[in-house]
């Protein structure tokens, strides 16, 4: 968004992670805390994002908040800049309440013995978000994005992983529109300009 909103980057594909082109932010925490409903019942606990950079572990949680009339920063005890690791490692030793993560990162530490997920549970789930975009430039040529994006759409399973790493098995095709939450929750922050 950043890069489209300054340089008038276009998206032209999206990554397929686990064979779907989209993941959740969450919110997750300790399995006791008095929470039926988040963020409603979670007034003063402690709540590490990640930082202003990542889009599920702050921009989007931040802006649901924002949007939900709440000022993070004055109902929770707010910490930010911590990874995802961090987050899940303060939570299971009792250092925080409540942190930010996203379901694929949650799967993956799960997997790997890194999280029980008895101890660590989701309070909050957002909107389907895109993955990572595959973009050209502003003005690139019109037949030569064309190219690229079939060549990236038609890609087999094992080619894009090889391209893109354990997990990443393919690409669809997508536009900006594709990426409109993310927009959206970048005006609510401030972090896109009007």
């Amino acid at each position: 968004m950043l890069a489209n909103q300054h340089a008038g980057t276009e998206v032209i594909a999206t990554a397929k992670y686990r064979g779907k082109p989209f993941y959740h932010a969450i919110i997750e925490g300790r399995p006791d805390l008095p929470i039926k409903e988040f963020p409603k019942d979670a007034r003063g606990m402690k709540l590490s994002l990640s930082d202003q950079g990542n889009t599920s572990g702050w921009l989007i949680p931040y802006a649901f908040l924002v949007k939900s009339g709440i000022d993070p920063r004055d109902f929770f005890q707010l910490r930010e800049g911590a990874t995802f690791g961090n987050n899940v490692s303060m939570i299971q030793q009792g250092l925080i309440d409540l942190g930010s993560d996203m379901d694929r990162g949650r799967n993956g530490m799960i997997e790997a013995g890194e999280m029980d997920p008895a101890k660590v549970v989701v309070y909050w789930t957002s909107q389907e978000l895109p993955n990572d975009a595959i973009c050209v430039p502003k003005g690139f040529d019109p037949a030569l994005k064309t190219k690229i994006r079939d060549i990236l759409v038609s890609l087999p399973e094992d080619k894009a992983q090889a391209l893109m790493g354990s997990g990443y098995n393919g690409f669809v095709p997508a536009t900006h529109a594709d990426y409109g939450i993310i927009e959206e929750a970048g005006r609510v922050t401030g972090k896109l300009k009007s």
